[in-house]
């Protein structure tokens, strides 16, 4: 078993060495020591960074910024998966301002809603944002997650039980969780970005968009950036680590199938 999880890592380790060789390749072409740092002056930046209180506080409020946006966004677009289920044509009427909303660039986007609230609030600008990029995502994929379900399974259960409680338990829950883990981990990867992007462009004190920000506005150069994109991969990886971490907590996985999900975290490959 350890064997496959250790091919799987060198193959992780393969796609990280060539990430490098095209950074070199891009050092030569560019020839620009400002915008193509070394290496060695990306990680002492980097390890600076970590020694910065600023940056945790910045890391924490990135991460509280997310995680709102997400489970707002989430918890809105599974009550109206499940209402455009029953009933649709609420997906009819829906279907136009999710084709919008998925066509908005998301400056644009951010733009709009911080002059509808006057410029204030930065707050909720940042969490109507997230969540106008992410509710048509995890909406379509809850929708048609339900929409998949064979009503032989639904019928099958009747039998035994009428009670809707039953049903959604033993049929709607188990056939939709794949959709569900699937939207959530896609809303949190795109989560952070957006919410980035929007701490960087309402200058949002104590985030990581607004450290970044000053990095850009004071010029001080590319391997700082860098540095930060290495934290900003660490976080990605907390944030899609979380679901993981509660599963295990509450009992829901044992600990030898968490193991096997964390190996298998960023190094799956087909069989």
């Amino acid at each position: 078993m350890y064997k496959k999880y250790l091919i799987n890592l060198l193959y992780y380790i393969l796609g990280i060495i060539l990430l490098g060789v095209i950074y070199e390749i891009i050092v030569l072409i560019k020839n620009d020591i400002n915008f193509t740092p070394q290496f060695d002056d990306i990680f002492k930046s980097f390890f600076n960074l970590l020694g910065d209180i600023n940056t945790y506080k910045g890391v924490l409020n990135t991460i509280k910024n997310v995680l709102i946006s997400v489970f707002i966004s989430f918890s809105i677009a599974l009550i109206f998966a499940v209402i455009a289920y029953r009933f649709n044509i609420i997906h009819k009427i829906l279907h136009p301002m999710m084709m919008i909303l998925r066509f908005i660039p998301i400056i644009i986007l951010i733009n709009i809603i911080w002059f509808i609230l006057a410029m204030k609030h930065k707050d909720y600008v940042l969490y109507l944002s997230v969540f106008s990029m992410l509710f048509p995502m995890i909406y379509e994929t809850i929708y048609q997650g339900l929409k998949s379900i064979d009503k032989i399974y639904i019928d099958a259960y009747k039998i035994y039980s009428n009670t809707t409680p039953f049903i959604v338990y033993k049929v709607y829950m188990p056939l939709v969780f794949n959709s569900i883990k699937g939207s959530l981990l896609n809303a949190l990867g795109l989560g952070i970005k957006i919410a980035l992007s929007c701490e960087f462009i309402l200058g949002m004190r104590e985030t990581l968009g607004y450290l970044i920000q000053g990095e850009v506005r004071n010029g001080y150069g590319f391997e700082v950036l860098y540095a930060y994109i290495l934290i900003l991969i660490i976080v990605s990886v907390i944030l899609e680590l979380i679901p993981l971490v509660l599963a295990l907590i509450y009992g829901k996985i044992s600990k030898e199938r968490a193991k096997k999900r964390f190996f298998d975290y960023g190094c799956k490959t087909k069989d």
